[in-house]
C-alpha cells in the first residue's frame, strides 16, 4: 500500500491490497478490506459504523469489502457491512449506507444517496443527485440519470418498506420518481419527469405523471443511423464489456464462460 496522506485514521483488522493509495484526512474503520490498486481520495470515510458503535461497548464493525482498481473520490462515506466488486467508481460526496451488495464496474456518482439493504448489479450507472431508497434492487447495465428518486413507503409514515426493482438494461431518465414496490422489467425506458406507480413490462417505453405506456422501445427510431435505437446495447459501447466487439458476440461468449 502507498500512504500519501496527512491525518489518516486506520482502524483494526484493516487489510489494504497492493498499491492502495489513501488521501488526506481519511478515516478507515475496523474490518475494511480493499483489494489491489484502489485509490481512496481525501476526506473519505470507509466502514462507517452503525449507531450501535456509539452506545454498545461490545459492538463489532461488520466487514466491508471493496474490489480492486476502485476509485473512491473525495468526501465519500461508505458504511460498513457491504460488498463492492472490482472497478467501482464513485463521484464526490456520495453516501452509501450499510448492507449493500454492489457488482463490478459500477458508477455511483456525485451526491448519490443510497440508503442501504439493497442490491446493485454489474456495470450499472447511477448518476449525480440520485436517491435510492432502502430495500431497492437494481439489475445489471442499468442507467439511472440525475435527480431521480426511489421510494419505499406506500402509506407514509408506516412500518412497511418495499423498494422498487429494476430489471437489466433498463434506462431511467432525469427527474423520475419510482414509487414503492414497483417492478420495472428488462430493457425498459422511463421518460424524463415520469412518476412510475405501476409495474412495467419488458421492452416498454413509458412516460408521464402517472407514467403510461407509450410504445415498445424497439419501435423508437435512432437519431444516429437507420433503424431502432433500442435495445441500446446494439448502439452503445463506451465503457461496456463489448467495447471491442458487438453486443451479441460478447453475450454469446459470456454465456459459454
Amino acid at each position: 500500500m502507498k500512504f500519501n496522506q496527512k491525518n489518516a485514521q486506520i482502524g483494526e483488522n484493516v487489510k489494504l491490497g497492493l498499491n492502495v493509495r489513501i488521501g488526506d484526512n481519511t478515516a478507515i474503520y475496523d474490518n475494511v478490506i480493499t483489494d489491489d490498486n484502489t485509490i481512496i481520495c481525501n476526506d473519505c470515510v470507509l466502514g462507517e459504523p452503525s449507531n450501535k458503535y456509539y452506545y454498545d461497548n461490545n459492538y463489532i464493525n461488520p466487514t466491508t469489502l471493496i474490489g480492486k482498481n476502485s476509485l473512491i473520490r473525495s468526501h465519500c462515506i461508505i458504511y460498513s457491512g457491504s460488498t463492492y466488486g472490482d472497478n467501482l467508481i464513485t463521484g464526490h460526496r456520495a453516501t452509501i449506507r450499510e448492507n449493500m451488495k454492489v457488482g463490478s464496474d459500477c458508477l455511483l456518482s456525485t451526491l448519490v444517496d443510497i440508503q442501504g439493504n439493497g442490491n446493485i448489479g454489474n456495470y450499472t450507472r447511477i448518476y449525480s443527485s440520485v436517491h435510492i431508497c432502502e430495500f431497492s434492487t437494481i439489475g445489471n447495465f442499468v442507467f439511472i440519470y440525475p435527480y431521480t428518486i426511489f421510494t419505499n413507503d406506500r402509506r407514509p409514515p408506516s412500518n412497511i418498506y418495499q423498494g422498487p426493482k429494476i430489471g437489466d438494461y433498463s434506462i431511467i431518465a432525469v427527474h423520475c420518481s419510482i414509487l414503492p414496490s414497483v417492478d420495472i422489467g428488462k430493457n425498459c425506458l422511463i421518460g424524463a419527469n415520469s412518476v412510475v406507480n405501476k409495474n412495467v413490462k419488458d421492452f416498454s417505453f413509458i412516460a408521464g405523471s402517472p407514467a403510461k405506456f407509450i410504445s415498445d422501445i424497439r419501435d423508437i427510431k435512432s437519431f444516429e443511423h437507420e433503424g431502432s435505437q433500442y435495445p441500446w446495447m446494439n448502439n452503445f459501447k463506451r465503457g461496456m464489456p463489448w467495447e471491442k466487439s458487438i453486443y451479441d458476440e460478447w453475450l454469446n461468449n459470456s454465456d459459454k464462460q
